[in-house]
């Protein structure tokens, strides 16, 4: 049962902030102040002049832009949105574009188009648009395609990247480590190219398997390195495999 009044803005207006049920802006609206909300749809330009507050789903295709904080209890994103922080309790769905200033936290984050936070926290992250992360990144699982620029550490326990010239990784930790070449036409959308290597400075997990990746250090239990790697040195534990020439200096750090 809702209790509080709906906000519908269809044209240019400004609407004071408050509690309101369910909000709609399909002009050009303006809210001055906070706003809490049942759900809050945007397909017009909007602007929130202090923070979000939405207990449902936030959706927006048209140009919303939050000068304070948003919490949602869904996301969806096919147009642009911005925020300093973006909290979700489920799911977050960005097929158009993302900005965070500050921390970017969901359960679950698929992005298809544009994301740019200043951290990212989430059980599980899909991205195969652009992502970039100045800071660090916490998952459960990471799956990531297309370009990837993470300033920080990338943590999760597993994690797949298909590697390409425009995958830059400060460092990578986890359980489970793959970065492996896919098919070129998916990763650039051309034919007949190498997609490049992915630049990664540091590598650290248990199971690690490499191809056309170039680091600094990569440390592992099992390691494979694969062909078009370009890797300083391997510290291993268990077992190495390395295609010839893609290893400078490697050393066994515990019994087989």
């Amino acid at each position: 049962m809702n209790e509080h009044i709906d906000m519908k803005i269809s044209g240019s207006s400004t609407m004071p902030g408050g509690e309101y049920g369910r909000v709609s802006i399909s002009g050009a609206g303006k809210v001055q102040g906070s706003l809490k909300c049942e759900e809050l749809h945007c397909s017009g330009a909007a602007k929130v002049h202090g923070d979000v507050d939405c207990a449902g789903e936030l959706r927006t295709n048209g140009a919303g832009k939050v000068d304070g904080s948003a919490r949602c209890g869904s996301l969806s994103a096919s147009g642009a949105f911005s925020a300093q922080t973006v909290q979700v309790e489920g799911l977050a769905s960005v097929s158009g574009s993302l900005r965070t200033e500050q921390a970017l936290t969901a359960d679950e984050l698929r992005a298809s188009g544009s994301l740019e936070a200043g951290s990212v926290h989430c059980r599980a992250l899909r991205s195969s648009g652009s992502c970039r992360v100045s800071g660090d990144v916490e998952a459960e699982t990471a799956v990531l395609s297309g370009a990837v620029e993470i300033g920080g550490l990338l943590n999760a326990e597993t994690v797949e990247i298909s590697a390409n010239r425009a995958v830059h990784i400060s460092a990578i930790g986890g359980g489970t480590i793959r970065v492996l070449q896919k098919d070129t036409a998916t990763v650039l959308g051309i034919f007949h190219t190498s997609p490049g290597c992915a630049r990664i400075g540091s590598i650290e997990g248990d199971n690690i398997e490499l191809e056309n990746v170039e680091a600094e250090i990569v440390r592992g239990k099992y390691v494979r390195i694969g062909h078009g790697c370009r890797i300083g040195t391997v510290e291993y534990g268990e077992n190495l495999e390395a295609e010839p020439g893609t290893v400078r200096q490697s050393t066994q750090t515990g019994a087989k």
